[in-house]
This record gives structure tokens, sequence and C-alpha cells, in this order.
């Protein structure tokens, strides 16, 4: 499938209205650069930084012991060189969308790694990434979603990652420590969802972060994802929750913004009236606003929105199956919406 390239040129960049304030940027694929041609001039027109939806995930890169394979990877690299996009990498270490082999000893996956073999895989990767990326990608998402939504502490195996289990509760201390020795310069990054939105999960990330810093491990910035709703969590929230982390002399990123229309999956589908885009313009207006009071404090340096146009968004079909949603800043033709026109409002 093939897209059009017109776009409304007469728009101003938001790239240029907020290039005195923080990066911009925007989630894509290698699929976008090849077919979705109204996506890709959306993304050189409007965003100065471009993160990997998927391809630079493990699982996408770390085939086997002895294969790992940036040649996907490199299509979003040299796009990002050409263009003079900042890239972030996403990620390092997660609880999905890791090779599933790297957990056990053989390829039946039947008996667990021990300590020793996953810390020797996992430690290969990061250094053969930041081989092939430095001085190219500046930030790296070194772990990724490691608070539990139960316990808010380290995830364990009943919240399905197997990452403590076997190396310890201190394997995010070695990555970070992995990470730094490969590349000093790098911004290094725990990234986590919900953080903004529930205090419990907040108050456990921020004792969580504060205590590797105590130990000078090198965490340089937290990633908020900021998947949220048009109702919920308040922006006073928000605005405190980067206040906090900057405060511990972290950088503060937004990694993964969209804004649902829904509140929760038991919701039935909405009919886009009018009045429901306006309600989402004004709350993407009032965060917009936020982002720029704390980027003007020297807290908050990029913001990054999951995708690019609502049909294409990882929303569709998730957390509620057969529903559609519209969380982004361009429609399904690549037109903006009203809340791009409210977030460059003179």
């Amino acid at each position: 499938m093939f897209f059009k390239s017109k776009i409304e040129k007469n728009l101003i960049s938001l790239s240029e209205y907020f290039k005195d304030d923080f990066k911009i940027g925007t989630a894509i694929s290698p699929w976008t650069l090849k077919y979705n041609k109204i996506e890709k001039a959306l993304v050189e027109k409007h965003f100065n930084e471009i993160v990997a939806d998927n391809c630079t995930k493990p699982m996408y890169i770390y085939k086997d012991e002895h294969t790992i394979d940036f040649s996907t990877a490199d299509k979003l690299i040299k796009f990002a060189q050409e263009k003079n996009k900042k890239l972030r990498w996403h990620t390092f270490v997660w609880h999905n969308q890791m090779p599933k082999w790297i957990y056990y000893k053989d390829a039946e996956c039947k008996e667990l790694a021990t300590k020793e073999m996953l810390e020797q895989r996992i430690k290969k990767y990061i250094q053969a990434v930041m081989e092939h990326t430095k001085g190219i990608v500046p930030s790296y998402d070194v772990v990724n979603e490691v608070i539990s939504d139960k316990t808010f502490t380290l995830r364990t195996e009943e919240d399905h990652s197997l990452w403590q289990k076997i190396m310890g509760p201190d394997y995010v201390e070695k990555v970070f420590t992995w990470a730094h020795e490969a590349n000093p310069e790098a911004e290094l990054v725990i990234n986590d969802y919900n953080i903004e939105t529930i205090p419990g999960k907040r108050e456990g990330m921020y004792n969580f972060v504060k205590d590797l810093l105590s130990k000078n491990i090198p965490v340089s910035a937290i990633g908020l994802q900021m998947h949220i709703s048009v109702e919920n969590p308040p922006v006073s929230r928000i605005e405190e929750t980067i206040q906090m982390f900057a405060e511990l002399g972290l950088k503060v990123l937004v990694t993964e913004m969209d804004v649902s229309v829904y509140e929760d999956e038991k919701e039935e589908r909405k009919e886009y009236t009018p009045e429901l885009l306006e309600k989402q313009a004004q709350r993407y207006k009032e965060l917009f606003e936020c982002f720029k009071r704390c980027a003007q404090k020297g807290w908050l340096t990029d913001v990054i929105l999951w995708g690019t146009q609502d049909h294409l968004s990882w929303k569709n079909d998730f957390p509620a199956r057969g529903r559609t949603d519209i969380p982004l800043l361009f429609d399904k033709d690549g037109k903006a919406k009203s809340a791009f026109h409210k977030i460059v409002e003179e």
C-alpha cells in the first residue's frame, strides 16, 4: 500500500515553533519511510527527533547468540542522519519484545539461563549497540518499564519479568554501568509508564532512582511515557512529577505521548464529534503549556509523541479489541487536527 505525499505545507513546523523550548519528536518505522509518504512528509516537516516504534527493540536485532543484525535499524539511522533528526534508541532491557532465547540455556528454552549467561549476553548486546551507534545516537532507553504496577517496586516474575529472577535485584545497576562504560557521553534513560498518573508508582520510581543515584549509578534522565487521556491525570500532577525528578538532578523526557479519548478499556467506542475533538485539543494545549513552563525552568528537554497519524496508533485495538482511537495530532489523511492548532496558537 502506498500513500500520496501531500500534506498541509502552509502550517508552521512544530519543531520550528518549539525550537527555543524542547526537541519535539515522533515514533516511526522503516515501513513509514518506504510506504507512507504522508507520514514521512509530516515527520520531515514537523519533528526534529525520532525514535523507532519497534525495530530497535532487542527481539528485532539480537537474532541468536552469534547474530546481532542492525540492517533494519540502519534505515532509521540513515534517515535521521540525512534529515538532521535527533535519534533516540529504544530499548536495551525490557520484559517484553526480548528474544526468548536470551533467558534460556539452549534453543529449546526449557531451562533458565544462569546469571552469568544472561549477564554476558546482555552486556555483549549493549556494547554492540553502543559501538554501532556511538556518535550517532545521543540518548538511550537503558531499561524500560521496570517498576511493578502492583507493588511499585522492581518487577518480578509475577509481573512477567525474568530479569530479577535470573540476574538478581541489582541488574538495573549493572546494565546502566555497562552502557556508561561503552559510551560515557551517552544520555542514559530509565523509561516507564503511569509515573505521572499513579502516585504510588511515581513514589516507587522516585525512591528507586534516588537509590541508584546514591550509589553513583550513571542514570542521566527519566523518561515519562505519558500515555494519558483527555480526562487524566491532572496537568498539575504532571508538572509536579517533572519537577520531582528534575530536582534529583535528572533530565526529564516525555517519551511516548498520546492522548486517548477513552478513560478505560470498558468504555464503548465514541463518536468523534467536534466537541470531543475540541476537548482533546484543549487538553493538548494545557499539556504543552505545562511542557513549555518546565522546559523554561530547565527541567524538560524532549517531548516525543508515540506516532504521527491517528489510524496508525497502537491505541487502535488496545486495550479494547475492535475499538479505534484518535490520540495524535494528525488524522489518517495527514491533516492537522484541532489539537495541533491549539498547541501552536500565538
